[in-house]
This record gives C-alpha cells, structure tokens and sequence, in this order.
C-alpha cells in the first residue's frame, strides 16, 4: 500500500509472518517506511521499492528507515510463511488473523481452535481480510471447528464440474461432508477444537477470495449467521485440481479451473463476493483519508473495533489521528499478489 502526505510517499505494513526476518527486526503493522537503503520512496520509484521489500530478485540484505528515523536491517531468505498471522482470547472472545488456507499448518490451526475451546469462547472475529484462498481441506476444518457438534454429518460443499464430466456422474454434484467426525490431514475428530457456535463475525476485503469465501458459504448453508465487517469480497467461486503433465524430461504441475462450490442450501452464486453487513474500507475508515492501520485485536483497527462493538453492544470509537497532523490519503499500487488466489482440492 502507498500512502501520500502532500509529496511524500512511504508503504504502510499490513502485516508480519512470525520467524520472518522483518519479525525479528520488529517491524509491525501499521509501521510506515519512509525509505529504502537510503533512497526515499517517490511517485516514480514507489513499485520498485515494493519489489525490493517484498519479493527480491536474489538474496540480499535492505535497509529500511520508518517515518520517525529508525533503521530496520531486514534479509531475505526462505521461510515457512505460517498462516496464523495473530490470535488471542479476550473477555471470552476468540480472535484469529488467518493468510492463506495452508494444510501444511493444519496442526497449528488446530491447536488455535483447541486453545479457544479450553478458554471456553462464546464469541469468534474470524480475521479473513487478506486471505486470497488455498486449500479446500483446511476451509473445511476451519467450518468444523467453528460449528462444531451441528455439523456432524451434514454438507460442507457439492462441486459440480463440466458436463461432460457431470454426465459420467449421472449429473449428480459429489457431496464433501463437514470433516469434525473425522479429520484425515490429521487423522483425529475435531471435538477437541469444536466450537458450537451459532455466529461467527468475518473481517473481509476484496483479498477475501475463494476458500475465505468458502467458508462464509458453507457456514450460511447450514445456518449459522456469518456477519461480514469490511468491504464486498473477491468473488471466486471457483476452484482448481493440480494437474501433472510431462514434455520430454520436463514435469509440469498445472491448476486449471475445474469446478465450482455450492453449499448445502444449493447457493453458489457468488462471483461477485460477498457484501458486507457492516461498510467499513480500512483504508479510508472515515471516507476521505488514511488514519493509519491499528494492530490486530486492538480497537485502533476499525474492523475489529465494530466487532467488537457489536458483540458487546457499546460503541467503539476507533481514536483518529491528532488534529494537528497531516491527514493523508491512500492509494492503491498496482503490485504481486503474492497469496494465491485459489481454492484447490
């Protein structure tokens, strides 16, 4: 994200994986770099900066300089981007900011829900703002844990295909069953991460896509409210199988589009996303300019702050910035999605 402050440009952090070196460094959301290895950041330098900082082209060590003066020496580097950006439990309210539908940390996920279970939650903020998707079977262990004992045996999904490959199934839609009996990825019922909720509140955006919207999906389908606080999402509801092809000595691994997701009401209509119940662009959270990005779980963040406002039935003023410094507006920069955009099976 850019910032402008009259002529000055920066890139707002919404976001830091744990374990990365950014992490280590003590870069934080919300955090507004100003500079880059002593070049500061300009109309006609601002998108490669960002490249720079996000995705390098070879392994490399950056300096980067905040809007107060400090230096961060970050390195680039491999890592395993866990997904479970935050969670805490606050008054009987669980909160969990979750990147991408990742299967690899399906354990991790899990002992979130068994944590929120054992602190005996009554309320869940489920934080999808910038989950662009992934993998079907982690969605559907999120939807479990989430409606825990009133899922048991009932349809998660159905995906129906193209026709050709309809009619060898007697145009019947398969039928995924919610995973809480019986969870393969890690070969244990879900009870101990089962929540039993009845409502559930989304934080969404337009990075909301596919398997976030899978589960808003499947939640409805088997009437349990899903309140969306945010802005409309992605609108994918359509998904991928890996495919693997060889040319030569050469393996290719391809995903095309092979199906689309309905729940168990039969609804699967959203390629336009989903509407929010509650407008809130973080962005813009007063309409005309950028007051900044609040920390996760902190009512500094207007989403989270409306969620909380509406489980607690008291108003939560998210604190603006100081009237005597400069407001500034947001723009949006054309740049890498670096989340997939997906819903793979």
């Amino acid at each position: 994200m850019e910032t402008l402050n009259n002529s000055n440009y920066g890139l707002v952090i919404q976001g830091v994986h744990k374990g990365s070196s950014a992490d280590k460094e003590g870069l934080k959301r919300g955090m507004e770099i100003t500079e880059i290895d002593n070049q500061r950041i300009t109309t006609t330098n601002v998108q490669a900066c960002y490249s720079k900082l996000i995705k390098p082209s070879s392994p490399t060590s950056i300096k980067v300089k905040d809007k107060d003066g400090k230096v961060y020496t970050i390195n680039s580097g491999p890592i395993y981007a866990n997904p479970i950006i935050h969670h805490q439990v606050n008054e009987k309210i669980g909160y969990l900011v979750y990147s991408a539908f990742e299967s690899g940390f399906d354990q991790e996920l899990f002992d979130v829900f068994k944590e929120f279970k054992s602190q005996n939650i009554t309320e869940l903020i489920l934080d999808l703002r910038y989950n662009g998707g992934g993998d079907v079977t982690s969605a559907n262990l999120i939807s479990s844990c989430i409606a825990g004992d009133l899922c048991i045996d009932k349809t998660f999904a159905s995906y129906r295909y193209n026709d050709e490959r309809m009619k060898v199934l007697g145009n019947q839609r398969p039928i995924q069953k919610f995973a809480y009996s019986q969870y393969d990825n890690l070969s244990t019922s879900l009870s101990a991460g089962g929540l039993n909720l009845r409502k559930v509140y989304c934080l969404v955006t337009d990075d909301s896509a596919s398997a976030s919207e899978l589960v808003i999906n499947a939640l409805r389908g088997i009437d349990i409210e899903v309140i969306l606080i945010g802005t409309t999402t992605h609108g994918k509801n359509v998904g991928m199988e890996g495919v693997e092809l060889t040319a030569g000595t050469d393996k290719y691994l391809l995903f095309p589009i092979t199906f689309q997701a309905y729940n168990a009401k039969g609804f699967g209509d959203f390629e336009n996303g989903f509407t929010p119940d509650y407008e809130i662009n973080e962005n813009k959270p007063n309409g005309e300019y950028f007051e900044g990005y609040g920390d996760f779980g902190a009512e500094s963040d207007p989403l989270y702050a409306k969620a909380i406002s509406l489980i607690s039935g008291n108003e939560v003023t998210t604190p603006t910035r100081a009237v005597n410094q400069a407001k500034e507006q947001m723009l949006v920069i054309a740049t890498p999605r670096l989340n997939r955009i997906g819903m793979i099976k």
